[in-house]
């Protein structure tokens, strides 16, 4: 049954990878990139003083605290306890894999990247929501599910890899959420 499942994952892995176009290559790079986004979370920010003001201190402790666990946590509890290859290391998948930038580390499961970007959608979008009518219809889902799809475009990560790590993500974000939701009722009761 694994292998089954091991196979389809490597058989859709390749169907998207191989969907590749010079354009593309350099689009779905500048996506997975970390520092494109960081006017974005600039602007996030921004976005979490002006509803939250004095309080806002306790989302953004929240938010560095999430970050710290779900980026240890996805290397420690999967990537170095699971050992899966990501595509561009394995071995069966050589001369099959289009890889334009680099194979990046050894191991793959789970997607770092999916797993911190569902996670900052997850904590992110009803703390913005109530505000804001673009969170509301998940416009934070559609930039993390662009991140993770970029992954495997590259050859970075297969499918599995993604979709665990988003669950990952998606689990510890609501979490998070939740927690600061309690410290901000406690701390801040008036809080909207």
């Amino acid at each position: 049954m694994l292998d089954k499942l091991i196979s389809l994952d490597q058989k859709a892995t390749l169907a998207i990878n191989g969907l590749h176009a010079s354009w593309a290559d350099v689009f779905m790079y500048a996506l997975s990139y970390t520092y494109t986004w960081i006017p974005l979370y600039i602007f996030l920010l921004i976005l979490l003083f002006t509803i939250y003001k004095k309080e806002s201190w306790v989302i953004v402790l929240g938010l560095i605290l999430l970050i710290a666990v779900v980026d240890i946590s996805s290397v420690h509890l999967f990537k170095n306890v699971f050992e899966r290859l990501r595509p561009s290391h394995e071995p069966l998948l050589e001369g099959l894999i289009y890889v334009p930038y680099g194979q990046g580390g050894l191991y793959g499961f789970i997607s770092s990247h999916a797993a911190n970007h569902f996670a900052l959608a997850a904590c992110l979008t009803p703390l913005l929501a109530k505000r804001f009518i673009c969170f509301k219809y998940g416009i934070l889902y559609l930039w993390a599910f662009m991140i993770a799809y970029s992954r495997i475009y590259l050859g970075k990560h297969y499918i599995g890899d993604v979709l665990v790590g988003a669950l990952w993500g998606l689990l510890l974000g609501y979490g998070c959420y939740k927690l600061i939701r309690l410290v901000l009722s406690k701390v801040y009761p008036s809080t909207p």
